[in-house]
């Protein structure tokens, strides 16, 4: 399915990538042995995306008249919005690119996400459309397909566990970090029946989703954070104390 934008939602976009840029970070998710972006780079990635969310939101509102708000909020330096798209408790991130047809999800978002307690129960895919000669948008984004984030783990029909230096398979292009790697044509790609499942059904429990890396899932999380913070309080506690008996 392919949405056309408008001039002035396309400078919106437009706009919102370049105001976004500065403030970012040229690492995201504490991905420290990764090659730092450039500005130009973020400006171009939040384009490519911001696109892809004005197009599922028109799409939402045209198809199944679903009022979607958009975040169009430059955030502070190492802050990001909570997600992109929100349909009947759903929390959704939506995935965009400009080449290829691989859906990418980096371990160290999951990871992020997971600690956080954000964790998104979908991830919409899409495709930019792009001027590849002069670099620039041509106006209209293809709406690809849907996972679950409860099929995201290695073993799953249809999900590749690529590591860091692993090529994109059918490319030469290698990868900076741990992915999970689902192929355009094994995604869900009915939209009907994708978003109207939605809307009739709650959204998956997370918490017993297990960290790509770790495999703790949500509730062990809380539980160790939990635990931590308790033995912070026992130390302090007991730092005070000493400290008290000696200023007697």
């Amino acid at each position: 399915m392919r949405i056309f934008l408008s001039q002035e939602e396309l400078d919106k976009c437009w706009q919102f990538s370049l105001d976004s840029a500065g403030s970012q970070q040229g690492i995201e998710f504490g991905q420290s042995d990764t090659d730092v972006r450039k500005t130009s780079e973020i400006a171009r990635d939040n384009l490519i995306g911001k696109m892809a969310e004005v197009a599922i939101s028109k799409m939402l509102k045209e198809q199944f008249n679903l009022e979607i708000p958009l975040d169009f909020e430059v955030y502070s330096r190492g802050k990001w919005d909570d997600n992109d798209v929100e349909i009947n408790g759903w929390h959704i991130d939506v995935k965009s690119t400009r080449i290829g047809h691989w859906l990418l999800i980096e371990w160290n978002k999951l990871n992020f996400r997971q600690k956080q307690g954000e964790l998104p129960h979908a991830f919409f895919m899409c495709k930019t459309d792009w001027d590849m000669k002069v670099d620039v948008p041509k106006g209209s984004v293809d709406l690809v397909g849907c996972i679950s984030t409860t099929k995201l783990k290695a073993g799953m029909p249809h999900v590749r566990v690529l590591r860091k230096g692993d090529c994109i398979p059918g490319t030469h292009t290698r990868l900076q970090a741990d992915n999970f790697g689902v192929e355009f044509n094994d995604l869900q790609k009915d939209w009907k029946v994708i978003i109207e499942y939605m809307l009739h059904n709650s959204p998956p429990d997370l918490s017993e989703y297990p960290n790509p890396y770790t495999g703790k899932t949500q509730q062990q999380y809380v539980k160790q954070v939990s635990i931590e913070k308790e033995e912070k309080g026992f130390i302090a506690c007991i730092i005070e104390k000493i400290k008290s008996f000696f200023q007697r």
